[in-house]
Formats: C-alpha cells, sequence, structure tokens
C-alpha cells in the first residue's frame, strides 16, 4: 500500500492528453471510471479505494466529491467495475465495459451549439457567461477582432486564477468607439491583472473563437455583439476536434507575437 500511494503523488506529472477530457464528465460514476482508467493505464495501478480516487479528484482536479458518492455510484456499476475486498478495505478496477462507457459518454456530447436570439443582448451575456465562460480551466486563448466595451463587461466575470490572452485589432472599430474602448480597458487592465489584450497589425483575422485545454468554441458573432443579432456559438471538446487544435495554438502564438500591448 505504501508504494501505491507514493506512485499516486505523481498523479499530476501524468500526461492526459490521449484520455478524454477529466471536465467533461459531470457524474461520480464518470469521473471515479476516468481517475482508475488513467491510474491503470498510466501508472499500472490497478485498482484503488474509493478514499483514494475522491482524494485525487480533490487534490489534483479541484472538483469537489466525496468517497460516499463515489461507493454509491460504483455499486451500481455492475460490469463496468470490478471490486474486491482486501483486509478492511474495498479496492475497485476498471473493467473494459467501464472504459468503453466513458468513450460513448464524450461521443454523444463531444459537439454543444449555443443559441443567441436576437434583441437579447443581455440572456446572451448571461448564455456566454455561464453555460461557456465559467466552464474554463487553465490558460485561454480568444480571437475576436472586434472588441469593445461590453465585451469587458462580460470578461470581468472571468475567475482571477484563469489567465486569459485576448488577441483583437483594435482599427477595425470606429474612432470614437475605439477611444472609449481603450479609455476603458485601462481601468479594466488594472482589476483584472489575468487578462491581457494585444492589437495584432494586419487585417487578416476574421473568425471569432475561444481556446481552453478542455474546448474550442466557435462564435458566429463578436463578444460585443452577441445578441444584437441571431448567432450561434459551437462548443467542441478537444477529443473531437484535436486535429485543427494544434494549428489553432500555432497561428495564435505567432500572432501573438507578432503583436504589441494594448
Amino acid at each position: 500500500m505504501p508504494k501505491v500511494l507514493k506512485s499516486l503523488k505523481d498523479f499530476s506529472k501524468i500526461d492526459t492528453s490521449d484520455f478524454p477530457d477529466f471536465y467533461n464528465y459531470k457524474t461520480p460514476l464518470e469521473r471515479g471510471l476516468w481517475v482508475l482508467w488513467v491510474i491503470k493505464e498510466k501508472l499500472n495501478i490497478r485498482k484503488l479505494t474509493a478514499e483514494q480516487i475522491a482524494s485525487i479528484i480533490i487534490n489534483e482536479m479541484e472538483v469537489s466529491i466525496n468517497a460516499k458518492s463515489i461507493i454509491n455510484s460504483f455499486n451500481r456499476a455492475k460490469e463496468k467495475i470490478h471490486v474486491c475486498h482486501e483486509g478492511d478495505e474495498f479496492y475497485f478496477e476498471i473493467m473494459k465495459a467501464g472504459k468503453d462507457f466513458l468513450v460513448s459518454q464524450i461521443k454523444e456530447g463531444s459537439i454543444e451549439i449555443l443559441y443567441f436570439e436576437p434583441e437579447k443582448k443581455f440572456t446572451s451575456k448571461r448564455i456566454l457567461s455561464k453555460n461557456i465562460l465559467d466552464n474554463l480551466q487553465g490558460e485561454i486563448k480568444i480571437v475576436d477582432p472586434y472588441c469593445g466595451e461590453r465585451t469587458l463587461d462580460i470578461l470581468k466575470d472571468i475567475k482571477s486564477s484563469i489567465s486569459v490572452e485576448f488577441l483583437t485589432r483594435t482599427e477595425n472599430l470606429r474612432e470614437k468607439e475605439r477611444k472609449r474602448f481603450l479609455r476603458e480597458l485601462n481601468d479594466f487592465k488594472a482589476e483584472k491583472k489575468n487578462i491581457k489584450f494585444r492589437n495584432y497589425p494586419r487585417a487578416d483575422i476574421h473568425d471569432r473563437y475561444i481556446i481552453s485545454p478542455q474546448f474550442l468554441i466557435i462564435l458566429g458573432h463578436s463578444i460585443k455583439d452577441l445578441g444584437s443579432k441571431e448567432s450561434f456559438a459551437v462548443v467542441l471538446n478537444r477529443s473531437t476536434s484535436r486535429n485543427i487544435f494544434g494549428d489553432l495554438i500555432g497561428n495564435f502564438n505567432r500572432r501573438w507575437s507578432e503583436s504589441s500591448d494594448i
């Protein structure tokens, strides 16, 4: 047992890019199975207790959970889980049916489309904030060639623990609108030091999208204009858009290096 516990301390160093994204899973069963799958494949640890699984989810994935909810969900998991009793402890091992279940869940929920109704700016703002921005974690990259005061109003609710790089092109704004935006941006940056803005010098950025470690979000309109006209946001998880993730991030980093701080 001490050897297993020592190995668990290395969980944060595991490369899980070959696995479905943990944060796409919402239930104790799915999250517990995901941990067992990663541990089995990457550390060759075949079984864990519910307490050990909960500890990893809480301390490494920063998601609140308790061992009792994991045990209750595993009791109904049937062939997805193998249970064994050693001493005073119950141990759980993921089976092939459990892995297949996790993959099937991602395939079913790999694409989400959000609809922004025309003439509903307030509602659209809440949809973007609650359904997208609140679910993002890690380092975020945003491309939006039309950035205005309303953009800042929406971004202000992003948690301070999240690092954001926002690439825009202020030359796309009318002079009065650009001056108002730049004036508001100075005050915004004084409070939101986790969000950095850069101005791209050329006119070859047109699309609007958000890249996070978990998702790619393609926006039909600029953030400041959501709700003014009918539009959509397409949310793709990384497992379904892996082929274009690298290209988008590479293009973003190149453009970011060519841009100047605002």
